[in-house]
């Protein structure tokens, strides 16, 4: 064995010697608890009854038991001191002064009614300001003009929240049937909603979508538009022949149906028999059509003997009757139902323009001449004759649906508004008011459904189109503006509630207005 391996063995050998006798580190062990117990730890009884942490626990919760007495104890001490006051310092007050306290701020109180407190807090007429303040341990100015805090209190209610609805009067309407006025509320169609009047010389109107969005294939001149009487229903006809039914709802305006009549330009279309009938028609043709929606059936119909063509007309209110004016003068009246002649009248001019009155009882007819012809239509006979102020040639009429006012338009752009009762009298009446915002012919004249807006258009010229605010003969000022492009207005059609306006034009288009003074249709 060499040297080297010898040293190597003899330190592997000191090495394992050194090992041996080391003893080995133990690492001190983590005391968990530093007491000592003598007894085995014993598990407790979750559900074991303890009647002290239960009356300690209800003494947190609902105090001592002996507390109530000494509370009732303090009340009556409170109530003895509050009898102490001298409340009676500062309300020797009279009978009249408290009655008129009671009174203050009722303003819908009547001469012949007074208000009943529903209920009465006899210690009210007890507390004056200052007692009130010296009960509450509170500071108020001094320079309040109440002596009692009832009224007070009842002031700062009224400044602050007001009179509440449910303690108003309401009016009674005297001299009403109260069982025509339930019949009217329980029954459709019958009464009109309360408004309030419309505000002059600024309509709140916004643009919507055209009526015929969808198809603009009712022709260049759109000859008729007109809203149905109960469904949110519109009409469009124009000089293609074709007649289109749309939902309006301003936003989609969803057609419905659309009738084409070839070779037949459309000069008027209007709805029949409470909306469940369309006649139709032409001012180039001696027939017309009637377009039944219910059965959706077209039928042809031949004017009488003598009658040319049917360019325009007019329907009764009832219904019962269509009038329509002839080339020379000749005024023809229709059955609704039949479509057969019952009368025919006769002017000394050419007929250009009719209406009817509300009770569909006269009929107004105006032409190439200043005067009006005033007719009974059960006896067909001229009753009366008025001249027309101004007018050399009248172009259109219209009667407004109350019967208040009669309105003319004539070739020269002049609107005349007149009282009825005063046309219907009077051989030269004066007019109301004269409108004179457009410069070329009247074509077209329209009262809403409520008698408040007379809306006058032209077909001569571009955006000729004017709304009047009736009760003030005031002309709004802020439609149409710069930025309206309508065109040339053709006809003119408020919905039933007087919430849409329908304007058709020379260019192909049935425009739509929302007038948000109203309902909704």
């Amino acid at each position: 064995m060499s040297e080297t391996t010898a040293k190597k063995h003899g330190t592997v050998a000191r090495k394992s010697t050194v090992h041996k006798k080391l003893p080995k580190k133990r690492m001190p062990t983590k005391t968990l608890y530093n007491q000592k117990f003598t007894e085995p730890l014993k598990k407790k009884r979750k559900n074991k009854y303890n009647p002290e942490e239960e009356a300690r626990l209800e003494r947190i919760v609902f105090g001592d038991p002996s507390d109530i007495i000494n509370n009732l104890l303090n009340d009556e001490t409170e109530a003895d001191l509050d009898e102490s006051i001298d409340v009676n310092d500062d309300i020797t007050l009279d009978s009249d002064v408290i009655e008129d306290s009671d009174e203050e701020g009722d303003d819908n109180v009547d001469t012949n009614r007074r208000r009943r407190q529903a209920w009465v807090d006899e210690d009210d007429d007890k507390y004056s300001m200052r007692a009130a303040t010296i009960a509450q341990d509170r500071y108020l100015p001094s320079d309040i003009p109440q002596k009692l805090y009832k009224d007070y209190l009842r002031t700062q209610h009224k400044q602050y929240v007001g009179t509440p609805k449910w303690a108003k009067f309401k009016k009674i309407e005297e001299d009403t049937d109260e069982l025509d006025k339930d019949l009217l509320k329980h029954s459709s169609h019958l009464e009109k909603p309360k408004l309030k009047n419309l505000p002059k010389s600024i309509i709140d109107i916004k643009a919507l979508n055209p009526i015929n969005k969808q198809t603009h294939v009712e022709g260049p001149v759109i000859s008729s538009v007109e809203f149905h009487p109960s469904s949110t229903v519109a009409l469009v006809a124009g000089t293609s022949g074709t007649l289109s039914l749309f939902q309006v709802d301003g936003i989609e305006n969803t057609k419905l149906h659309s009738m084409q009549y070839k070779k037949f330009p459309i000069s008027a279309a209007k709805f029949l028999r409470d909306g469940t009938e369309v006649l139709i028609g032409s001012q180039y043709y001696p027939y017309c059509h009637s377009y039944n929606l219910i059965s959706g059936k077209t039928n042809k119909i031949l004017l009488p003997h003598g009658v040319t063509n049917i360019p325009d007309y007019e329907v009764s209110p009832d219904g019962k009757l269509i009038a329509f004016s002839g080339r020379t003068g000749e005024i023809y009246l229709l059955s609704s139902s039949s479509k057969e002649l019952v009368g025919t009248l006769k002017m000394n001019a050419r007929c250009r323009a009719l209406c009817f009155t509300p009770d569909s009882k006269t009929l107004v007819t105006h032409g190439d001449s200043s005067e009006m012809y005033i007719w009974d239509v059960n006896s067909r006979s001229c009753v009366h004759r008025a001249i027309d102020d101004g007018c050399l040639s009248c172009e259109s009429i219209a009667m407004a649906p109350s019967g208040q006012f009669l309105a003319t338009g004539s070739k020269e752009g002049v609107v005349n508004l007149y009282d009825t009762k005063t046309v219907l009298e009077k051989q030269n009446p004066v007019p109301l008011k004269i409108f004179l915002n457009l410069v070329t012919s009247i074509t077209s004249l329209k009262f809403n459904s409520y008698s408040e807006i007379l809306a006058m258009a032209s077909d001569k010229k571009h955006n000729a189109f004017k709304m009047a605010h009736l009760p003030s003969f005031t002309v709004f000022s802020n439609f149409p503006t710069f930025q309206t492009n309508m065109s040339m207005p053709e006809a003119i059609s408020f919905s039933p509630g007087s919430g849409y306006l329908g304007i058709s034009n020379r260019s192909g288009s049935a425009f739509l207005y929302r007038l948000k003074h109203y309902g909704n249709y």
